[in-house]
């Protein structure tokens, strides 16, 4: 930071001569000083917690997608009752498993367009870390 105002009004004073004056620093000035650092303090411990709770739910999110993708592989492999060797009831497993299995896509792709949302944000809340008072 710049020298204090006590010094910097002396250099300034040496500039203008005996007949020069400077204002004398306004007791508003320490009074907001002192504001903005209790705001400051305020914000970083809120974002220090949202970059905390950031990450729990961007794992949150991955845990959720890896447990639909585990479970598409238990459509994969399911018979629904039904037995695979007979023709008819091989084309019906294959109906509900393609039924299934699009839906269960369908939640793996907004869970990874969350996790990507998720990487987006944590990118603007890290550029609030080299916010500095």
């Amino acid at each position: 930071m710049a020298d204090s105002w006590d010094a910097v009004s002396k250099s300034a004073l040496k500039i203008l001569g005996d007949k020069g004056k400077v204002p004398k620093y306004s007791a508003a000035v320490p009074k907001a000083a002192a504001a903005e650092g209790k705001a400051f303090d305020d914000f970083k411990k809120i974002r220090d917690d949202l970059k905390s709770k950031l990450l729990a739910l961007q794992n949150a999110d991955e845990a959720h997608k890896n447990a639909i993708s585990q479970f598409q592989d238990t459509i994969d492999e399911d018979d629904f009752g039904l037995d695979r060797k007979n023709k008819d009831d091989a084309k019906k497993i294959a109906e509900a498993q393609k039924i299934l299995s699009k839906w269960l896509q369908d939640q793996i792709d907004v869970s990874e367009q969350n996790v990507r949302n998720l990487k987006e944000l944590d990118k603007h809340l890290m550029s609030l870390s080299n916010y500095k008072r």
